[in-house]
């Protein structure tokens, strides 16, 4: 009697320090493959269950840990599963993947399912599992699934916070990036209006000065969205502007358009790419210099008449070596509208499916081409919501236009 009892005491205490040790690797924070080690061995070793299958709702129903069986039960009826409620012979339901265990134990926390314990080749029979060890397997079972579960849900929380920090930079670095002021004046009027599809769009525009007779200017998309988007964009805004500024004398813009296909391959390595146009403009000559490279035609209105500006060269981080690269070149009359746009413009859709296109925006420049630029911008826009209905926006969509005066 004695001896026996000496037995009990020994297997509670082998149990109470299973549950501590179990307890202090929660508190140290280990991670679920650890958390689960520790389960099968007390699992094993403590309570001599040499099958077993764990299935855990931190994955959608997964079984996330099982030894003595040849599978890891993938496969199996969820709806029953979910059905049970309280320990229940595996014989009496009608969980057909799960007939080489004895017993199924399921683990709730706050009337919240959230695993499954399968059972089997129990050494002390099942009888006296029940009697008693199901209690504590059952604490055990549920002090590792609300561990499981806050170490999924932190790791969720932190990934949406990292994501959330990611369009939050993302975005600044876009409102950094385009211009605060456009100018409009006796020689030029300028506007631009952009609308980003998600909260970061992947367009950009600009318009730099570089003396009071020559000046740049230039819109482009780049492929993808998010940080890794702005980045490509800010260095692609950084390469031009310091090229634009500080070395125009010693480059030709065909130069120019050379070192920033150079820039954006080292940046993105191939895995992004650019579309971009570029206009170079002398104001006492009036000539436009330009190279369009794998961009949404600009639109050229003068004498009531319209031209795309097409001349230039594929898109810009593809290739090496661009295949053909030329600048095309045209004088500028009095009153001349250039209107700038990205795909998101013209790809719009209306109920019929049918694109708005490049040949319809042209024709609303030229019906409206006494406006000023920024009234220009919003009956550009005023178009577009008239024509797409209810169907959204496809992509990013920006404008920048400019009237030479």
């Amino acid at each position: 009697m004695i001896t026996t009892l000496d037995d009990e005491l020994a297997i509670e205490k082998k149990k109470l320090n299973a549950l501590l040790e179990i307890t202090n690797s929660v508190n140290r924070n280990y991670q679920v493959e650890e958390l689960l080690l520790q389960f099968e061995k007390v699992m094993r070793y403590h309570i001599g269950i040499s099958k077993l299958a764990y299935i855990n709702n931190c994955n959608n129903w997964d079984c996330i840990l099982h030894f003595g069986v040849s599978d890891a039960c993938s496969e199996f009826d969820r709806t029953e599963m979910l059905t049970i409620t309280e320990p229940t012979l595996v014989s009496e339901t009608s969980l057909k993947k799960f007939t080489q265990f004895d017993l199924v134990l399921p683990v709730f926390h706050q009337e919240k399912p959230l695993s499954y314990l399968f059972i089997g080749d129990i050494q002390l029979g099942l009888v006296q599992f029940i009697q008693k060890h199901i209690g504590f397997v059952q604490t055990i079972a549920n002090v590792v699934s609300v561990a499981i579960e806050t170490k999924m849900l932190s790791e969720e929380l932190m990934e949406k916070r990292l994501k959330e920090n990611d369009m939050k930079m993302a975005v600044y670095m876009q409102n950094v990036l385009l211009p605060d002021k456009l100018p409009s004046n006796q020689y030029m009027d300028i506007a631009a209006t952009y609308m980003a599809k998600d909260i970061v769009s992947g367009d950009y525009y600009d318009f730099i000065p570089i003396n009071d007779n020559e000046y740049v200017f230039c819109i482009a998309d780049v492929s993808g969205k998010g940080m890794p988007a702005a980045l490509l964009m800010s260095n692609f805004q950084a390469t031009l502007r310091a090229n634009v500024k500080y070395n125009h004398l010693n480059l030709t813009l065909k130069q120019l358009v050379i070192e920033l296909n150079n820039s954006i391959l080292l940046a993105a390595k191939g895995e992004k790419f650019i579309t971009f146009f570029i206009g170079y403009y002398k104001s006492k000559e009036r000539v436009l210099r330009y190279v369009n490279a794998g961009h949404n035609y600009p639109i050229l209105v003068s004498k009531k008449e319209a031209e795309f500006l097409k001349t230039g060269t594929t898109v810009l981080g593809a290739f090496e070596e661009l295949p053909h690269l030329n600048v095309g070149e045209v004088r500028l009359e009095k009153e001349t509208i250039i209107i700038c746009y990205t795909d998101g413009m013209v790809e719009v859709e209306n109920e019929g499916n049918i694109q708005f296109q490049s040949e319809r925006l042209a024709e609303v420049v030229l019906n409206n081409s006494d406006l000023s630029m920024n009234k220009m911008n919003q009956t550009l826009f005023n178009a577009l919501e008239e024509y797409k209905g209810t169907k959204p926006y496809p992509d990013d969509t920006a404008v920048l236009s400019l009237r030479i005066k």
